[in-house]
């Protein structure tokens, strides 16, 4: 089930996309398996069917989903492996370190950050 947090700076396209990245990784959606359609996750977010399709774009966009005409979107086989997903991921962590520098984060608050995310991870 995507959740959508309506309030979240994230944009709403970028959650349903990291979720459905996220049901990959765990499983829920092994490869070639049939993701709910466009129209039924819209539904399900109460979201626009456009931005649905955005995040669909995105994921296929960058190898991690294909879609069939007529049939709907699967799973790629090497969903996960996607350089592309990875340095996009680096770009916009690059970029966002560089807003929080400009503003006066420092880099052992960054790095702190990133151990406790990555703790959080592992405990889970």
């Amino acid at each position: 089930m995507i959740i959508v947090d309506k309030k979240s700076r994230v944009p709403v396209y970028e959650q349903i996309k990291n979720q459905i990245i996220t049901f990959i990784r765990l499983g829920v959606y092994p490869a070639h398996s049939k993701l709910p359609s466009i129209r039924a996750i819209s539904a399900e977010t109460a979201t626009n069917v456009n931005t649905v399709k955005k995040a669909f774009s995105e994921l296929e966009l960058s190898g991690v989903i294909y879609t069939v005409p007529g049939t709907g979107s699967f799973v790629s086989e090497n969903a996960l492996t996607s350089s592309n997903l990875a340095s996009k991921a680096m770009r916009q962590l690059a970029d966002d370190i560089k807003t929080a520098k400009s503003i006066g984060v420092s880099a052992d608050e960054i790095n702190e950050l990133v151990n406790s995310i990555y703790k959080e991870e592992e405990s889970v």
